[in-house]
């Protein structure tokens, strides 16, 4: 896959399979509500975010920064933060810049 951005740039897990293991990784950005937060509220958010990461001026500027659209929302965002979390925490850990192993805490490694 190659990002419209980096034109010829090939993925690093071409030269390097084993980072799969670790990826999707990077900055996101995301839209959180407290829990227990009303349906109703929640459903009117989602909706609403679904609506503006559609527009086709916010489409065309992450995809000009190379940014790939998630729009998760639900399980598929507690997946995704749920992986996110468990990479990031064992890739400090294991690189020796933690006091305390993910395990700890009950971060399960990926």
């Amino acid at each position: 896959m190659f990002y419209p951005v980096l034109p010829g740039v090939a993925p690093i897990t071409d030269e390097f399979p084993g980072f799969k293991d670790y990826l999707p990784w990077g900055p996101f950005f995301g839209v959180f509500v407290k829990k227990g937060t009303p349906d109703a509220a929640v459903d009117t958010l989602v909706n609403a975010f679904n609506k503006g990461a559609q527009h086709p001026e916010f489409v065309e500027l992450m995809e000009n920064r190379g940014f790939i659209i998630m729009n998760a929302s639900g399980k598929e965002a507690e997946d995704f933060l749920s992986s996110y979390r468990s990479v990031s925490s064992w890739v400090v850990h294991e690189a020796g810049f933690s006091k305390h192993s993910p395990e700890e805490y009950g971060i399960p490694k990926p």
